[in-house]
């Protein structure tokens, strides 16, 4: 009989899955275990679809549990999330954790920082996607529970490529943490002549204002939610696709695989996965803003022959059965 394995975060009630990373996960696992939640029905609390299933499965995999703690109602799903984990460990089950990030996007308070501790207490397994991220968890859990694998890839696509060239190309949802108005009020940015396009809905109203205010003739920020055809032919119109993330924060990216599948030439910060992908000549990093300007001007192009072995050798099939192998 496979074991029942649940997959966090659950469906949400109002966005179902926005990250295509968990429904794409229970798919690959599918041939090893019995995946909970197969369909991708949505909950109304993240907390308490940790707890019912605490009850039922067999192994728990945990992805963004701390951000509970920014969260509605988020001392009652704290507590709702240990209880889970405590219930799950009686039990005699196996709770792994995916450890994506250094730190919540939205940054740390104590009820994060208690999720975090936690989860590291129990997991019989930590799985990273990044060797920064890999570091810090051989810090607080013994080595051989800690899973390094790249994030998982799709196999390349050729794409028609877009009208709308651009020597630069920022796509994917604005965020504070991806520092794109950093980055084009950086000293000879908007001065450069790089045509820059930015692409991707922006749900902050006021850093939506604050980068439409530093459109020029080459920069254009085009404020919404594309599809992924119309972001790949982009990607494949673009000199380079850039990732200007602040630091603290990152980790593994998917958007940066999805950039690689696409044939676009990725440039981001020196950390996480964008230092990993540039020690396999996969991408150009930058130190500070004058380091990036000239990367940008360079003309830089990816070898695509090295991408579609990288992806191939990195797919999700790939992951999924590494990630068997280490809990049957």
């Amino acid at each position: 009989m496979k074991q029942r394995v649940y997959i966090s975060p659950s469906a949400s009630r109002k966005l179902g899955y926005p990250n295509p990373y968990f429904p794409r996960l229970k798919q690959e696992l599918r041939p090893w275990f019995e995946v909970m939640e197969a369909d991708n029905r949505p909950c109304l609390m993240q907390a308490g679809a940790l707890l019912r299933a605490s009850f039922k499965a067999d192994i728990m995999m945990l992805s963004f549990v701390e951000t509970i703690a920014f969260q509605k109602l988020r001392v009652l799903q704290t507590c709702m999330a240990v209880l889970a984990m405590d219930i799950l460990r009686l039990r005699g089950g196996c709770l792994v954790f995916f450890f994506h990030n250094p730190a919540p996007h939205k940054g740390e308070n104590r009820l994060s920082r208690l999720l975090t501790r936690r989860m590291f207490s129990r997991a019989c397994l930590v799985v990273t996607h990044s060797e920064n991220t890999a570091a810090i968890a051989r810090q607080r859990i013994s080595e051989e529970k800690v899973l390094l694998f790249p994030h998982p890839a799709e196999l390349p696509e050729k794409v028609v490529p877009s009208e709308h060239m651009a020597d630069v190309l920022i796509w994917g949802t604005v965020l504070p943490y991806k520092g794109v108005r950093e980055f084009l009020s950086a000293p000879g940015v908007a001065s450069s002549g790089l045509r820059i396009d930015v692409l991707g809905a922006c749900p902050d109203a006021s850093l939506a204002r604050e980068i439409h205010a530093l459109e020029n003739d080459n920069i254009r920020f085009e404020e919404r939610r594309a599809s992924m055809q119309e972001i790949a032919s982009r990607i494949a119109a673009s000199g380079m696709v850039l990732f200007p993330y602040l630091p603290g924060s990152i980790s593994g990216s998917g958007t940066l695989m999805d950039t690689l599948r696409f044939g676009g030439s990725p440039v981001g910060p020196d950390l996480g996965a964008f230092h990993d992908l540039a020690q396999e000549g996969l991408c150009r990093v930058y130190k500070n803003p004058a380091e990036l300007l000239e990367i940008l001007e360079s003309g830089w192009k990816i070898d695509s022959g090295h991408v579609a072995r990288y992806l191939e050798e990195h797919s999700w099939p790939s992951f999924a059965r590494k990630l068997a192998e280490r809990l049957i």
